[in-house]
């Protein structure tokens, strides 16, 4: 079951998988630091308005999360053009590789088109190969890569997106 979450649930049910999705094995939850770190990261994905949807099993098991900022734009000749970027997406352990994460992405790439964002937006790591085909199996296409983004020497960024409306439409001032 998917659903939409609240700050309360990110924190008792995802906390550590954010955890592990933002920092990778530099997150350590026993460190009062770290959970202050990530306890702020979470607020201020709220504020900004990041609405966040839960997979849950029959049982209630949470087995995953998605974090989703949607800009539909503002009213009048711009409206339709906005986007959605996924901040984060994942599974605990036992639940990847299963189709749960693809299942996710569809509901919120429809919830995208219900609202008429333009493009759907990711940027992952770009080691993670697995991340990086994982999206490109659900339809988003490499747009770019910054290098260094984690300093000199790292791997970067990867950004993909995927249009999902409003392609060919002129803009009329």
């Amino acid at each position: 079951m998917i659903r939409e979450i609240g700050e309360r649930e990110v924190r008792e049910d995802f906390f550590d998988l954010m955890g592990e999705l933002d920092a990778g094995n530099h997150f350590h939850p026993d460190d009062a630091k770290h959970v202050e770190w990530l306890g702020r990261r979470i607020s201020i994905r709220v504020t900004q308005g990041v609405r966040f949807f839960g997979y849950y099993l029959d049982d209630g098991t949470a087995a995953g999360f998605i974090a989703v900022l949607f800009d539909d734009g503002p009213n009048g000749p711009a409206r339709g053009w906005g986007k959605c970027e996924i901040l984060d997406l994942g599974f605990f352990p036992p639940y990847r590789g299963n189709g749960r994460g693809t299942e996710l992405l569809g509901h919120v790439e429809a919830l995208a088109r219900e609202a008429g964002v333009t493009s759907l937006y990711v940027s992952t790591y770009a080691k993670e190969r697995m991340a990086i085909a994982f999206y490109g199996k659900n339809g988003l296409t490499p747009v770019a890569t910054l290098p260094d983004v984690h300093g000199p020497g790292d791997e970067g960024m990867v950004y993909m997106r995927k249009i999902l409306s409003g392609c060919g439409r002129s803009y009329t001032p």
